[in-house]
């Protein structure tokens, strides 16, 4: 084949959106569906390539959730182009247009939508819900800063009182966790595996690059085969008063980011005349 794997797994998972009609979407989110008891969802961008006007947006959700039990929807903000940039640079050259996303939230009253794409603070998933988003996926931003961006989700977000929990208190529990998974399939989860939701636990803090240089060598040593030895040797690197201090405020986003969204919404879509198969 020539074109590599990485491309071809681009290929199937931006596949979708360029099938305008949506028939073979919704037949597989019917099979799944058929096959588990938990809701099924679709996570889609907003089209691919040239394949990128609302409307075709629009055919593709009205095909699959007419023909299928899925009622929610994943949005990433973008659409995708799959020749010429890497997977890595379709995650910000493609402009986000949340004015699609909210023109669906209004266009499709029974169906729900989260949104993605380009959105990195509590404060920014707080605005979003409040334009009208039933959820927001913060990917990227909370794996780059996990303590700061899930740390505030409970308070900010759900009401929940604040936490007084320290990183200390956290890695306390993580070790009982990551010790009990360990090898649970064979080899794997190994430790590399374990402790990589860990890697960004120190963000910006004081030790936080030596933290990283340890966690690399202690990957390769063979003498640690626990989670506990191996934050041993490695959380030595960081001061106290970063172990020891609780969640701050959570930082301030842009609480204008969605507010051309609105401004620019497209003509409300007006479904196809055509006969249709509902799911019922």
């Amino acid at each position: 084949m020539s074109k590599s794997k990485s491309c071809w797994k681009r290929l199937f998972r931006c596949a979708p959106n360029a099938r305008p009609k949506g028939k073979f979407v919704a037949d597989a989110m019917s099979v799944i569906s058929a096959n588990t008891d938990v809701p099924v969802t679709v996570k889609c961008r907003i089209g691919v390539d040239n394949h990128d006007s609302y409307n075709e947006l629009c055919d593709f959700i009205h095909k699959v959730s007419s023909q299928s039990p899925t009622k929610h929807f994943i949005i990433h903000s973008r659409k995708a182009l799959l020749n010429g940039i890497s997977p890595k640079e379709n995650r910000s050259i493609p402009p986000l247009k949340y004015e699609y996303f909210y023109a669906l939230v209004r266009d499709f009253p029974d169906l729900q939508f989260t949104i993605n794409g380009g959105i990195n603070t509590v404060d920014e998933v707080h605005t979003a819900r409040m334009e009208g988003a039933h959820g927001v996926m913060v990917g990227r931003a909370a794996c780059k800063d996990p303590w700061n961006i899930l740390g505030n989700i409970d308070s900010a977000i759900y009401g929940a009182p604040p936490s007084s929990l320290t990183r200390r208190q956290v890695l306390e529990k993580y070790q009982v966790y990551g010790d009990s998974v360990l090898g649970l399939y064979g080899p794997n989860p190994n430790i590399r595996e374990v402790i990589r939701p860990l890697l960004n636990f120190f963000y910006s803090e004081p030790g936080n690059t030596l933290w990283k240089r340890k966690a690399d060598a202690a990957f390769m040593d063979p003498k640690l085969t626990t989670i506990k030895s191996f934050l041993k040797e490695t959380l030595g690197s960081i001061p106290d008063s970063v172990l020891d201090a609780p969640i701050s405020e959570a930082a301030i986003g842009f609480p204008d980011v969605f507010a051309d969204a609105k401004r620019l919404l497209p003509p409300p879509y007006v479904a196809e005349r055509e006969e249709e198969l509902l799911y019922a």
